[in-house]
């Protein structure tokens, strides 16, 4: 069975190395590997000429967004099953694809495969996610639950011909457009491969929400499926329950917001009386006389201490106005001015 693997990038030079050495350190050895490029203009392309002795076509050249070029890399595929390895993900291990072989050799009814993936995120914080079985999967899809995500997935190469490729007027969200096209073809059949496939980099194209957003409902506006009963009740009671769970965790944030911040207030409130002492010492230290070096020793040392206590409170402050809960705070307040809520003091 012959393996297609495709990455696609741009001025990916901090991320793409580790994403082919991901797949060319692969144990199984029938892949055929395709690079797109989208005319990169850091060292790119420097970095992926250092495996062009194991890569099978590269392409450089401009393109109109990640789909374009995913596009470009399938029709450029002849393997049996197409797998993608963005340029900031890569594949969990090296025996990730030779499992999936095994996995369709076992399961050879199976057109479409798809499993868990790493999630990494910003904070350097990851989770294993694990998404819903393939019985469920249209219902998640539709209510934006434990969904699958394209770098986690197996596709026949023959899915392509028959469902069509990605529909290039989406930029962000084409790969679920493509998957509900899939999923309403009651013919093909999904599997669930209850294994780790690749670890994935939260953020890029779909870290921008309002945009991403914007655009998987304008996809499911587009499905007469999602229009009809019972799937656009669906739909409303999914973003109903969505609202009242975001709305509860801004509140909890909230909450937890004004315990930091009264903290911080006291803590403000020390480190003034500390100044104060400071002051304090500073006049008692220039009235000393000369001769008596003892006295001028001690209140040397006690103002160091007080001085170094004030800087670490200062520290903590510091670190409590630049933390994940002041920056949830600040867009809770961004929120509540935008629905129109009555304002708290900030």
């Amino acid at each position: 069975m012959k393996v297609s693997i495709i990455t696609v990038c741009k001025n990916s030079e901090h991320t793409l190395e580790r994403a082919i050495q991901s797949v060319v350190h692969q144990t199984y050895s029938n892949i055929e590997y395709i690079v797109i490029d989208g005319g990169s203009t850091d060292s790119t392309k420097e970095i992926i000429n250092r495996y062009l002795h194991q890569i099978a076509h590269f392409v450089s050249e401009a393109d109109d967004g990640v789909y374009q070029a995913m596009n470009k890399g399938i029709r450029l595929a002849s393997g049996d099953w197409i797998y993608f390895v963005n340029s900031d993900d890569y594949l969990f291990d090296n025996n990730v694809i030779q499992d999936l072989v095994d996995f369709i050799s076992t399961y050879i009814d199976c057109n479409f495969i798809y499993g868990d993936h790493e999630a990494r995120y910003t904070t350097g914080e990851s989770n294993i996610h694990k998404p819903a079985p393939p019985e469920q999967m249209l219902e998640e899809m539709v209510s934006l639950g434990e969904c699958m995500i394209q770098p986690a997935c197996f596709f026949q190469a023959e899915l392509f011909r028959k469902l069509g490729l990605f529909n290039e007027t989406y930029k962000i969200a084409a790969d679920y457009e493509w998957f509900a096209r899939l999923l309403q073809d009651s013919s093909l059949k999904l599997g669930y491969y209850p294994r780790t496939l690749v670890s994935y980099a939260h953020g890029g194209l779909s870290g921008n929400i309002p945009a991403l957003f914007a655009e998987v409902f304008a996809i499911q506006n587009s499905i007469p499926l999602y229009q009809q009963e019972p799937w656009l009740s669906k739909r409303n009671q999914k973003l109903q329950q969505s609202f009242i769970e975001k709305y509860d965790l801004l509140e909890r944030t909230h909450q937890l917001s004004i315990k930091r911040l009264h903290h911080i207030e006291a803590v403000e409130a020390h480190v003034k009386n500390l100044e104060q002492q400071i002051q304090i010492l500073e006049v008692k230290l220039a009235q000393t006389t000369a001769n008596t070096s003892s006295p001028v020793v001690q209140i040397q040392a006690e103002l160091a201490a007080l001085q170094n206590k004030a800087e670490a409170l200062q520290n903590r402050i510091t670190a409590m106005e630049t933390s994940k809960f002041w920056q949830l705070r600040t867009a809770w307040f961004k929120l509540k001015r935008r629905i129109g809520l009555p304002a708290d003091n900030e």
